[in-house]
């Protein structure tokens, strides 16, 4: 099953919202993200969090339309998005897509990345997505399809770094090795009809972005 958590970062695209929502089999808004999610007309399936962030008309929709809500004290160890994402562990979806977790708040959009690595170190494809980026892990082989204007980052996340291969991006490598902490990998291009990545050794962020 494929899942999908909106979170109260930044979410400037609430049609791309709409789009993705359709593709998911249960959507599950954490606390804030409750005001994008029906601002663009969704119904979510479940409310996690503390409540705090959501504003008064909103919290009076839920009530109204009976949605169902889990609400946990302000004061816990854990952010609403990862209460989410538990929830959908736990009821082992295979796929799950996170949106508005990149914002202002460097804190949380740092840990929301780290996030990836939870659900991939647990098997779970995670993906991060809004309107100029998409991001997740891998430390396998991949194709990506060309698109005009967008840039392509690889970025190891373990500390002893990365072998990998890309083929049909304007700097290519063969088995090279990308540092831990390094830019090496930011900023590539496909030129090819897809750009093909390869990790051979390590974990890496792969980063989809357009200006």
């Amino acid at each position: 099953m494929k899942g999908l958590v909106v979170s109260n970062g930044e979410i400037n695209d609430l049609n791309q919202l709409k789009d993705i929502s359709k593709s998911v089999d249960f959507i599950i808004s954490a606390d804030g993200g409750t005001n994008y999610i029906l601002k663009a007309n969704i119904k979510p399936d479940l409310v996690v969090g503390d409540l705090d962030s959501i504003e008064k008309d909103v919290l009076n929709k839920i009530k109204e339309e009976n949605i169902q809500v889990l609400k946990f004290p302000s004061h816990k160890d854990y952010t609403d998005t990862e209460l989410a994402l538990k929830y959908l562990v736990d009821r082992k979806f295979e796929e799950i897509i996170l949106m508005g977790v990149i914002g202002t708040r460097i804190d949380h959009t740092l840990a929301n990345i780290y996030l990836l690595y939870n659900l991939f170190q647990k098997g779970i494809k995670g993906m991060i997505i809004n309107e100029k980026n998409t991001i997740y892990i891998t430390d396998n082989e991949l194709e990506i399809e060309k698109e005009e204007g967008t840039f392509v980052s690889v970025i190891p996340i373990n500390s002893s770094g990365a072998k990998v291969t890309l083929k049909g991006f304007l700097y290519e490598t063969d088995r090279d090795d990308f540092h831990f902490s390094s830019t090496f990998g930011i900023s590539n291009e496909i030129v090819e009809r897809k750009g093909y990545i390869k990790v051979e050794e390590g974990i890496c962020l792969i980063v989809k972005s357009k200006d």
